[in-house]
């Protein structure tokens, strides 16, 4: 009789055959230099895995990690079909943000018609589990290309636990298969043979702990990407904490179940439900919390799923129920599942859609979390002023690089420096600062900092305008 190991194992590699090693050429993002200032590129290769995902009747797509293709000029894929012979791939979208860190890439129709030709049979799309997650301690085989191996490479492990996501991460499976650099973007799989997620990071200097994406969230990516080049999740709209027996009176509530509202942003959902701060949510589409935020239940009783995972898997658009607190009675509201609202500082870690400014000898950029990363590694001192203004509605201009004898420089301009104003009015883009250098040629303009720095520059007649950080 064949064991439930021995069938896993017989599926895992007949599953090899949909599988993927990604080869790259791009930019290294990670390097501190190209963020403070991104008219320095680093080019470099990498490899990564990837799985041709079974999607309704599209042929050639891909699934992989966001990190293995953000930043990347080219995008080669080969596969054991095609003994070493590489195909060209395009991005169709991703999530640049890495939360998750998924991608969709595809074979254009040329080269899917030459892998056709070549393949010494049909690709293996691999189909998403389709229902619940995998339970605590189910069986699974994790495949891709470690470390630029030529050949796949196929671990064993299990589910050993699970992580919730936050306002800002999602969640993942905690497991013990080895998963190694140039692994990520490859299948986990179970005894049905099915895609459970995807292999996404290890841990360094941790043994035996990696993490996988859950299908349930490459699914709603998929179908987002598909209409969008950048997936959005459904987000709350607002600020929680956690409630407590302590707010009893205050709140009118027997006893502490739920999570408090404690702010509510504009244009988001829960003032599109109606939901004012003080407000404690209880439910989301029947979905019960405690008053961590935690999932009430049956998978509760297992996991520590929570509100945050609960909302980022409704679909944008589709009308969600909240079950909510206010005054001691339980109300109910429905309202659209939506984005939640862009603040003026966000993440923009693709290096060709940087913008900046040179002038007056130094590099000016919208503040985006990178660059408050990297000036962190530099003065930790300017990066702790930067995180008191993360929930500006308006974006901020930052000085991210001063060139030696220039006007900045003999001034004594610090790194980190947040410009508000110019000639005395507010400037919070590169396209505001640009107009009052263009109106001022051949004169000067005060230039006035959030710290209250000031610099008094000469503007040239041939005035530099923004670039974009393009080819």
């Amino acid at each position: 009789m064949t064991t439930t190991k021995q069938s896993l194992n017989e599926i895992a590699r007949r599953m090899i055959s949909g599988v993927v090693q990604i080869h790259v050429e791009g930019y290294l993002e990670e390097d501190i230099q190209s963020v403070l200032n991104p008219s320095i590129k680093i080019p470099g290769i990498w490899s990564g895995s990837g799985f041709f995902v079974k999607h309704k009747n599209l042929e050639g797509y891909i699934v992989t990690n966001s990190h293995v293709v953000r930043n990347a000029v080219k995008i080669e894929i080969s596969s054991m079909l095609t003994s070493e012979e590489r195909f060209e791939t395009e991005v169709v979208g991703m999530v640049k943000q890495l939360e998750p860190d998924v991608a969709l890439i595809k074979l254009t129709e040329e080269e899917l018609a030459r892998f056709k030709k070549m393949a010494i049979q049909p690709i293996e799309y691999l189909t998403l589990q389709k229902g619940a997650n995998p339970p605590r301690g189910e069986v699974i085989k994790a495949i891709g290309y470690p470390l630029g191996m030529i050949e796949p490479n196929i671990t064993g492990g299990e589910i050993t636990n699970f992580i919730s996501g936050s306002e800002f991460t999602t969640e993942r499976f905690v497991t013990n298969a080895a998963i190694n650099p140039g692994n990520s973007g490859g299948p986990s799989i179970n005894k049905d043979g099915e895609v459970i997620g995807l292999n996404t990071a290890v841990i360094v200097d941790a043994e035996n702990i990696g993490f996988i994406t859950p299908a349930s969230f490459i699914k709603i990516i998929i179908k987002n990407l598909l209409l969008l080049n950048e997936p959005q999740f459904a987000g709350l709209g607002g600020k929680l904490q956690k409630n407590s027996e302590n707010f009893n009176p205050f709140l009118k509530q027997s006893r502490a179940k739920g999570v408090i509202v404690s702010k509510v942003l504009k244009k988001g959902f829960l003032e599109a439900a109606k939901i004012q701060p003080r407000d404690v949510i209880l439910s989301i589409n029947q979905v019960e919390f405690d008053r961590h935020g935690i999932v009430i239940g049956k998978e509760g009783l297992y996991r520590h799923k929570n509100i945050f995972d609960v909302m980022k898997l409704v679909p944008i658009g589709e009308e969600v129920e909240i079950g909510y607190l206010r005054d001691g009675k339980i109300q109910h509201a429905k309202a659209k599942a939506m984005p939640n609202p862009e603040l003026g500082i966000i993440s923009n870690p693709i290096l060709s859609e940087r913008r900046f400014l040179e002038v007056f000898g130094m590099v000016i950029q919208p503040l985006s979390f990178e660059i408050i990363q990297a000036i962190q590694e530099v003065d930790p001192y300017a990066q702790i002023e930067m995180l008191k203004i993360l929930d500006e509605e308006k974006p901020m201009l930052v000085v991210t690089h001063i060139h030696q004898g220039t006007q900045a420089d003999k001034m004594e301009w610090p790194l980190g420096e947040l410009i508000i104003k110019a000639n005395e009015e507010e400037v919070h883009t590169l396209d505001d600062l640009q107009k009052i250098l263009d109106k001022n040629k051949g004169k000067n303009v005060l230039l006035e900092c959030m710290s209250g720095l000031i610099g008094y520059f000469q503007v040239e007649v041939n005035t530099t305008k923004a670039k974009d950080n393009k080819d």
